[in-house]
């Protein structure tokens, strides 16, 4: 049950759709039908994606800081949402800790089986290289 390392690139991605969210919720942009409205928004989020690319410091405080949705200013679904991501992100850390701890246990019953076989066949084992010994000295 070993995960598989992927591709960096499919995160990436996920990483972008993250930062357009929190954009677009940062500035509570609306989607509009209207060509004016989206080109202005699109402009907004291309300028300030360049701004934190450019600025690695502003990006770790602002990595520091929780991006908690305010529940006084939040609408329902956006706590709703929040609520999931959060109870998603936490089902998922616990399936990775339980698959490390299962990965971690059945290696450990392997070394133990093979100690025990070792441990068990040690005295056939030390008979037969001390026949050996014996048989080295007389030559």
């Amino acid at each position: 049950m070993a995960e598989q390392i992927t591709h960096k690139r499919p995160l990436r991605i996920k990483v972008d759709k993250e930062r357009r969210k929190q954009l677009h919720d940062f500035y509570k942009l609306k989607d509009s039908t209207e060509d004016g409205q989206d080109v202005a928004a699109q402009a907004n989020l291309e300028h300030d994606s360049q701004a934190e690319d450019n600025s690695t410091s502003s990006f770790e405080e602002k990595r520091l800081e929780p991006s908690v949705p305010k529940i006084s200013e939040s609408r329902l679904v956006e706590l709703v949402h929040a609520h999931n991501t959060l109870s998603s992100k936490k089902a998922e850390m616990n399936n990775t800790i339980k698959n490390t701890i299962y990965e971690n246990y059945y290696d450990l019953i392997k070394v133990n089986e093979l100690l025990h076989s070792v441990g068990n066949n040690d005295s056939g084992h030390l008979g037969q290289l001390k026949e050996v010994f014996k048989l080295l000295e007389e030559r």
